[in-house]
């Protein structure tokens, strides 16, 4: 662990942050510079020991060296990834938006036939694939090459792996998991957030566990925006929150059935709401990245 102090910290408030962490058993190797000390700790670091040391008066950030993974840290690959295929683009500049087409006729697992689709279903745009909670993907629906962002996917033809972060893990224990689908298959690793849960079963997004995934791994994150809007209403706040705090992406539903037929299925935008909601994210990811 690394404790930075603020610049010109009292000689009394580096001395109490030293005491502490002697007290609890740690080797503390002090540096000081000529505005900011710097403490290294040596010891069994525990989630519960950064956040007291945090507390202290004059701590300016602490730093837990150890981590749980080594394959999915910034520390082994510092440039983002960028996981790129005939999905599309997930991470870079550019918000990657995936539809849950709702509404399809199943035909014993066989991918919709173009013939089936409205135009704009069958064209794609301006969309970048489509996802399926099955563990089975069709090759594509239209023009949109589907991804299963079930947790256990079988026969995925696309090299790509979605990890859920569980409704109790912090980033550290969503980016272990990413670590081990790294290290036991070959193929590209994207972190889905799928938000907090209430004990009524209401979902938040969690902006922080976003965040501080960013600050720690290269792999990038998609928000899985109706699991956690739950209401077709909410969709649109959740997906430009998402966007705007750092997400690399969205997963939309979307009905692409019938006219005049009501979803089955909540959480379900039109067709054009979905189109104005993609070039609104379009817009947010512009704005954020100049």
């Amino acid at each position: 662990m690394i404790v930075v102090m603020n610049p010109d910290t009292s000689e009394e408030a580096v001395e109490q942050v030293i005491g502490f962490l002697v007290e609890q058993g740690f080797d503390v190797h002090r540096s000081s510079g000529q505005s900011r000390t710097i403490l290294g700790v040596v010891g069994d670091v525990r989630p519960n020991d950064v956040a007291v040391v945090r507390e202290f008066k004059g701590v300016a950030d602490v730093v837990r060296v150890s981590e749980p993974y080594r394959l999915a840290s910034r520390r082994f690959r510092e440039a983002p990834t960028i996981v790129e295929g005939a999905w599309g683009t997930i991470g870079g500049g550019r918000p990657w938006i995936a539809i849950e087409p709702i509404g399809l006729e199943p035909r014993e697992a066989a991918p919709p036939q173009l013939a089936e689709l409205g135009y704009e279903v069958a064209a794609g745009r301006p969309f970048d694939a489509a996802v399926t909670r099955a563990r089975v993907a069709p090759e594509s629906v239209g023009a949109l090459t589907c991804l299963s962002i079930n947790p256990h996917p079988s026969k995925q033809r696309w090299p790509v792996v979605f990890v859920e972060r569980s409704p109790s893990w912090g980033a550290n224990s969503w980016i272990g998991a990413a670590e081990r689908e790294l290290t036991l298959h070959e193929g590209n690793v994207v972190l889905l957030e799928a938000g907090g849960e209430y004990p009524n079963g209401a979902r938040t997004l969690e902006v922080a566990a976003i965040a501080r995934a960013k600050l720690r791994t290269h792999l990038p994150i998609v928000v899985d925006v109706p699991t956690v809007a739950q209401r077709a209403c909410y969709s649109t706040a959740v997906a430009c929150a998402a966007i705007a705090c750092g997400a690399d992406g969205v997963v939309l539903r979307v009905w692409v059935g019938a006219e005049g037929v009501t979803p089955r299925v909540p959480a379900t935008l039109s067709w054009s709401d979905a189109v104005a909601l993609a070039e609104k994210l379009r817009a947010v990811g512009n704005a954020i990245r100049t």
